[in-house]
């Protein structure tokens, strides 16, 4: 992984430069009591897990190289979901292969925090997008939506993805948007009055194989639900 970060938009549409801001990425000191502690567990269980190789792969992050990170403001318009009082976790599985065109797709359980006892169940997503890469992968991914699962995590959505490989591991963070809503005519079209909502975020952790090191996509999707508590 390179001592030094870097990433720049260019020729977006909307973005507010205006608000540009330059932030320190931490490193960890690598010397405490919980590193030691920590990288003891790590390698121990990764010498019998059959995911050995990612688990080793990812001491690398424990203490990583300080670098800088230049964000270019923001997306005028865009709103924020509040994830207060609902909100969903959704923990599984997910693969995706490509060449600049990108299909994907992901499955496990999810937790939806409702009175009085939240409800458990199961998902799976297909999303059909593209990204700026050529490989494929496979790994496991944790997202954090902001309302019910019937509205945030079924149904259609928008995903903005960046990925960062080190070494056989590629670790990536995801926005998600809300989809608009589109006519079922051809050419479809794009209902009016629509502004996107962000309605979660997720991380991921995966292995597979890529031409580049850093890539970056847009993947609209759909979700099914179906839950196994009342």
């Amino acid at each position: 992984m390179p001592g030094q970060i870097r990433v720049n938009f260019k020729n977006f549409w909307g973005l507010d430069t205006t608000k540009m801001v330059k932030t320190k990425l931490p490193g960890a000191s690598g010397g405490g009591f919980t590193d030691a502690l920590l990288r003891t567990g790590i390698s121990t269980v990764a010498g019998a897990a059959k995911r050995g190789q990612m688990l080793k792969d990812s001491l690398g992050m424990i203490s990583p190289p300080s670098g800088s990170l230049s964000l270019l403001g923001s997306i005028p318009g865009v709103k924020f979901r509040s994830p207060s009082p609902d909100f969903t976790i959704a923990v599984g599985y997910t693969a995706s292969a490509g060449a600049v065109v990108n299909v994907g797709g992901g499955a496990g359980v999810y937790f939806w925090n409702k009175k009085p006892s939240g409800e458990v169940g199961l998902y799976g997503s297909l999303s059909v997008g593209m990204v700026t890469n050529v490989g494929a992968s496979i790994g496991d991914q944790i997202c954090l939506l902001f309302g019910p699962a019937g509205s945030v995590l079924a149904g259609d959505s928008i995903t903005l993805a960046v990925e960062i490989e080190i070494g056989v591991v590629s670790v990536g963070g995801q926005l998600i948007l809300s989809a608009p809503p589109v006519s079922a005519g051809w050419p479809p079209t794009i209902g009016s009055g629509w502004t996107p909502e962000v309605i979660g975020i997720g991380v991921t952790m995966s292995m597979g194989i890529s031409a580049l090191p850093v890539s970056y996509s847009v993947m609209p999707g759909r979700t099914w639900t179906k839950p196994l508590t009342p």
